[in-house]
């Protein structure tokens, strides 16, 4: 049955990145968009696991195809819980060791930063830059594809995909890091609408006086 679902999971995934569409772009909240998938992750998982939210109380607008940015989270979430769930399962693990995972959005003028942080088993030092190639992966359960699609995505929309250490506290030993850099719409380059522009108006004819 495990097997099956590892399969069955490779597939989706495989079909996602080979009929990666161009991203649909428009105006929205990235709140709300990155809102929607962790809460369902954070309903779906077990209570083993914490989730720590820090999000603005403001909107925070860019340009983005929310459908896409929801797989990217929804894929960065999901492999923080299995990484957590990992760290759970070694032996010199403490037995009171909780998972935690970290979601956060800090928006500047230029750009916003989405990080998703756990404290999971981390990422390998070794070959670290590879993990978003196809089919590269350091998980048991892992396909090798999410990172892919997590990459391509954040390639199409003009950002940036950074994978880092977790930096590490009282309750985080260990962990990964990653970090999406996103770019916000110049306000000062955004034009009237073609319908609201005036027509141009004929320029006046001057006659000059007859010598």
């Amino acid at each position: 049955i495990r097997q099956v679902d590892v399969v069955a999971r490779m597939v989706d995934e495989f079909s996602a990145f080979a009929r990666m569409p161009k991203p649909e772009m428009s105006l929205n909240d990235i709140i709300d968009v990155v809102r929607g998938p962790v809460d369902l992750q954070q309903l779906g998982n077990n209570a083993n696991i914490a989730f720590d939210i820090d999000f603005p109380a403001a909107p925070v607008t860019i340009q983005c195809d929310p459908r896409m940015i929801n797989q990217v989270i929804t894929n960065l979430v999901k492999n923080a819980s299995e990484a957590v769930e990992a760290k759970a399962l070694k032996d010199d693990t403490p037995a009171d060791y909780r998972g935690r995972i970290g979601v956060s959005i800090v928006p500047s003028e230029r750009d916003v930063v989405i990080e998703v942080v756990d404290n999971g088993i981390g990422l390998p030092k070794a070959n670290r830059g590879r993990l978003t190639e196809p089919y590269i992966t350091h998980r048991e359960k892992g396909t090798g594809l999410g990172l892919a699609i997590v990459l391509k995505v954040i390639e199409q929309h003009g950002g940036k995909l950074a994978l880092e250490d977790a930096p590490l506290n009282e309750t985080r030993t260990s962990g990964a890091l990653i970090r999406i850099t996103l770019p916000r719409p110049d306000p000062t380059t955004t034009s009237p609408e073609p319908s609201k522009r005036e027509a141009p108006q004929p320029a006046a004819t001057t006659l000059s006086p007859a010598r």
